[in-house]
């Protein structure tokens, strides 16, 4: 007897699963519902010759694909093993993504693939709307055709260890083209931070209730911004196979490099012009203005100073700050989640306004120093930076839209706004930057703070379910 449709406008129990989602939880790709939390990770990008060649490959790869339901049992033992004061090591973690191109080289007919119009074009196509630098410049691995995208996670001497079992054990007809190495970056509180500086992994939509009890308890209700989101916001059903219980998601990677250097001088630079406006303002007010955040995760909506408590700092929205006067609009974390800005603005739902949300599992690539307070101490331009990795359940209503419309559009929310400074690409409007944390009669500064980001490569790509590689 078929097992029903898994509801997906909920998020899901683990302790009360129905036999349908745990039929859907042994078929998903883990790292797409939570992520994995290995604090390395390998990225091998792959090319298939023939479609026989690339299929074998991936039937042979099925066993090690980590599972969800594996993976959240997994975190549940870490969790416990943790609060005993027993930390517990977490097995190496596998997971393979797939292009439209990869479809096509592996021959599964065009009725089969996921049906986003943006995943069937790929990345490359979608530049003009996105703005994104010709990929003719981009890294070498990312220019052509990747078919794949296979992830080793673990610590580092595991990742190792599944590096060199890989180098010499990919058969003839499937290509390396390259190797994206991420590692996470703490700071001195144990929180995860990206190259500028700041924590990272705050406001992630969460879809489990035990881990949305787990935050509660952390910081108490959430009165003004919910991290409760349904499991629609990421899942999407598998076309290739005929099982209701078989779903995927689809995964923006995104290699975005970041230029330490021109921010810090930036931030240098904002600061000394808003002195001499008045502000008693100081880099790590300069780079917050730019993020919405202080550096560690204070966000400027509700102080201009950093060190406020973690368990404050992700319930806020912007309904006390309507005219952006102690967050700029042009802000990353702002742009990018208007928390009520759209709905205050435009009406628009505050459902459809969440809908735009993406699952990030991204992680820092390139390597820095740090010193004794674990703050970084150096300031490289190149070769450090993000490999932006987020899941949805479509890419043209989520990414796209939120790349598009938010972070390049340099009228929203406001007109005159600018574009997104970390995250948006064109545009010439300078940014507005007051003297003075919601003061509304501060002087402002007119300043264009851009260009700290570049991308050098990516894809579109899907995560199959567990049945799909199983049917090839």
């Amino acid at each position: 007897m078929a097992l029903p449709v898994v509801d997906l406008s909920k998020t899901l129990s683990l302790a009360a699963t129905t036999a349908a989602e745990r039929a859907l939880l042994a078929q998903l790709q883990g790292n797409l519902l939570k992520g994995h939390g290995r604090p390395h990770a390998a990225h091998l990008l792959l090319r298939f010759g023939p479609a026989q060649a690339g299929r074998a490959f991936l039937r042979g790869l099925l066993p090690q694909i980590g599972r969800a339901d594996v993976q959240l049992a997994d975190a549940q033992r870490v969790r416990a093993a943790r609060a005993a004061g027993r930390p517990l090591q977490t097995p190496p973690f596998v997971a393979c993504l797939l292009s439209a191109s990869g479809y096509r080289a592996l021959q599964v007919p065009r009725e089969r693939w996921p049906s986003d119009p943006a995943f069937a074009e790929g990345l490359k196509d979608r530049q003009p709307m996105l703005r994104d630098p010709d990929p003719a410049g981009w890294e070498l691995p990312w220019r052509g055709e990747v078919h794949a995208l296979v992830q080793l996670a673990g610590d580092a001497p595991q990742v190792e260890a599944q590096l060199a079992a890989w180098a010499g054990a990919l058969p003839p007809g499937v290509a390396l083209l390259g190797v994206e190495r991420t590692r996470a970056w703490r700071n001195a509180g144990g929180e995860g931070i990206e190259h500028f500086g700041f924590v990272t992994g705050r406001s992630q939509p969460l879809m489990i209730d035990e881990d949305l009890a787990s935050d509660a308890l952390r910081r108490g209700p959430s009165r003004r911004w919910s991290p409760r989101f349904p499991l629609a916001q990421v899942l999407v059903r598998d076309p290739a196979v005929d099982d209701a219980t078989a779903h995927g998601s689809y995964v923006v990677c995104r290699k975005l490099e970041q230029n330490v250097h021109a921010f810090r001088q930036a931030e240098a630079a904002l600061a000394r012009g808003l002195r001499k406006l008045g502000a008693a303002a100081d880099a790590a007010l300069a780079g917050a203005m730019l993020v919405g955040r202080f550096a560690d995760g204070t966000p400027l909506a509700l102080q201009g100073r950093g060190g406020l408590a973690p368990p404050r700092a992700d319930d806020f929205d912007y309904a006390d700050d309507p005219q952006g006067l102690r967050c700029p609009f042009h802000a990353h974390i702002r742009k990018t989640n208007p928390r009520g800005d759209t709905v205050r603005e435009f009406g628009i739902a505050p459902d459809a306004e969440r809908a735009r949300l993406m699952a990030r599992r991204s992680m820092p690539y390139g390597e820095r120093r740090q010193d004794a307070q674990m703050r970084f101490s150096d300031a490289p331009s190149q070769g450090v930076g993000l490999l932006f990795m987020a899941c949805q359940a479509s890419i043209v209503e989520q990414f796209e839209f939120s790349q598009a419309n938010r972070a390049n559009d340099e009228g929203f929310v406001l007109g005159h706004t600018g574009v997104d400074p970390l995250a948006g690409q064109g545009g010439a409007v300078k940014h507005r930057h007051r003297a003075g944390w919601g003061d509304a009669q501060a002087p402002t500064l007119a300043q264009r703070m851009a260009g700290f980001v570049t991308l050098k490569g990516g894809e579109y790509f899907f995560a199959p379910s567990l049945a799909f590689f199983a049917s090839l």
